[in-house]
């Protein structure tokens, strides 16, 4: 008798799922250039927010972890065009960054300087 409920109590418990196409290997290969620990730092050097990118995705995007005050905290990013952009939980944006000449990242800002970047931690 329990070989013909367990299939079934099974099939009852197991999780929905929505097929994620894979991203591409271009974009794969960038955003595991990017797979680290970052730190979000103010103009003035504070440093509101620590960061983790991850390479898993999380619905078309990639998955990211943060600890963020004042802010809301990074639940996912991906790359659009030359940005790198920050999602929270809501999927909306929160933040978009752009390579900067130096090599970092500065938040995308029309007019005047930018008030955030990102810096790489361990590097």
């Amino acid at each position: 008798m329990a070989d013909l409920v367990e299939p079934a109590v099974m099939k009852a418990r197991a999780k929905p799922s929505v097929p994620v196409p894979a991203k591409p290997e271009a974009e794969r290969a960038a955003a595991a250039a990017l797979a680290g620990k970052w730190s979000v730092v103010r103009a003035g050097g504070q440093r509101p927010c620590a960061l983790q990118l991850k390479t898993a995705q999380f619905g078309a995007n990639y998955a990211a972890s943060s600890v963020c005050f004042g802010r809301p905290n990074v639940w996912a990013w991906t790359i659009e065009e030359d940005a790198l952009v920050l999602f929270d939980h809501k999927s909306e944006v929160i933040g978009s960054f752009r390579r900067s000449e130096t090599g970092g990242w500065n938040e995308a800002k029309e007019g005047g300087g930018p008030a955030l970047r990102l810096v790489r931690l361990g590097s």
